[in-house]
């Protein structure tokens, strides 16, 4: 029964130092369906609202102990009844009490004695302006629940993307290092020289400051810098000791081969890759292949892939001859300096050295035999 009539019509904290006005209001609300719960202390009545709550508080404004304006301001900074309206019924009727009490946070003021059909049409007003603010926070609540359910719905959505993204990355860079390993497999060259020389590329792609995403690609793209081999016949391509001058230039083709092999991709990786396969053999000096760039013509990842390339090149054994001494190789580096490579790639080369032989070791081939001492000159898979 009381639950019936606090839902439909409201419940009333009613706050008097007077038993006889308590009981009267007390009737005189209950005879119009309110709950009425009652206070004789201003401690009392706080402990009452905190506790159980009402939608509006009748306050007499001049009790012992706690006045009326000292509950009234514990009501209005407590959150849980910040809106709960609050009716001073005083027998004073000062302007300057008045005052304090609006100040207070005050709603209404009634007078005593007070006239029944004014107060109750006073009460009516309390209780709606409670009620909207009830509705407005229970709004607020149910927002605030379907923010936090579709916050966490994005967030799941936005997690599964980013696993979706990470594993369709994992699965173009695999499948970029596969068909390079086809192509050295046709070479008799071994996985780790695709290791060595890909993250050469990066830490050069870094010494001269370029964006770690920029270093990445060029890390994923490069390499697919031979991947033109696949379309070089046997003879030329594993045959032992030098080419003559007709074998070398069907070698020369796989530069153009493995451009025509990757172009016309939307996909960055393979645009850059596109792009080392066809400029990783082009030289600063304009001497270089396909086409005989020259400088900064040649695009930026083609110069250093022809750095990274032809350290590992000379660095490591092939069918055709055993692997360079690292002093000898980096002399031949410093020689080409201005020539083959880039000056300023050339210094970034030599000042990320620490970091090149770092790889250079941890992408280490089988053990080979040692090499015999050579002369100054680049070997056929260098040139």
């Amino acid at each position: 029964m009381h639950l019936s009539a606090r839902v439909e019509v409201g419940r009333i904290l009613v706050v008097d130092d007077e038993a006889t006005m308590r009981r009267l209001l007390e009737k005189l609300l209950k005879m119009e369906g309110y709950e009425v719960a009652l206070a004789s202390s201003g401690e009392q009545a706080l402990g009452e609202l905190f506790k159980h709550g009402a939608d509006t508080v009748l306050l007499d404004m001049r009790m012992p102990g706690m006045s009326g304006l000292d509950v009234c301001r514990q009501i209005r900074n407590h959150p849980r009844s910040l809106h709960t309206p609050v009716v001073f019924i005083t027998a004073v009727n000062d302007r300057e009490l008045r005052r304090k009490g609006m100040e207070a946070g005050a709603d209404d003021f009634l007078s005593k004695p007070f006239d029944e059909v004014e107060l109750l049409a006073r009460i009516r007003n309390s209780v709606r302006v409670k009620r909207y603010y009830d509705n407005i926070e229970q709004q607020k609540e149910q927002l605030e629940e379907a923010v936090r359910e579709r916050t966490a719905a994005l967030h799941d959505a936005i997690g599964r993307l980013t696993q979706i993204q990470v594993d369709l990355r994992a699965s173009q860079e695999e499948t970029i290092y596969r068909l390079s390993r086809a192509a050295e497999f046709r070479d008799d060259e071994t996985g780790q020289h695709l290791q060595r020389m890909s993250r050469y590329c990066q830490i050069v792609a870094r010494h001269i400051g370029l964006d770690e995403a920029t270093c990445e690609l060029l890390r994923i793209a490069s390499p697919m810098h031979d991947v033109g081999k696949l379309g070089i016949p046997d003879r030329i391509l594993l045959k032992p000791g030098r080419l003559t001058a007709d074998e070398f230039t069907i070698m020369k083709g796989h530069a153009e081969i493995g451009y025509r092999i990757l172009v016309g991709s939307d996909a960055t990786p393979l645009k850059m890759a596109a792009t080392i396969a066809h400029t990783h053999h082009e030289k600063w000096d304009g001497n270089g292949y396909p086409r005989g760039l020259k400088g900064e013509d040649i695009p930026l990842a083609g110069r250093i892939a022809a750095i990274a390339d032809v350290f590992d090149a000379l660095t490591s054994s092939r069918p055709y001859k055993p692997a360079w001494k690292l002093d000898d190789a980096l002399q031949l580096m410093r020689m080409n300096r201005g020539t083959h490579f880039d000056p300023t790639l050339i210094d970034a080369f030599f000042a990320a050295l620490p970091e090149i032989l770092e790889i250079r070791e941890r992408f280490v081939d089988e053990p080979e035999a040692p090499a015999p001492d050579v002369a100054l000159q680049p070997s056929p898979a260098a040139q």
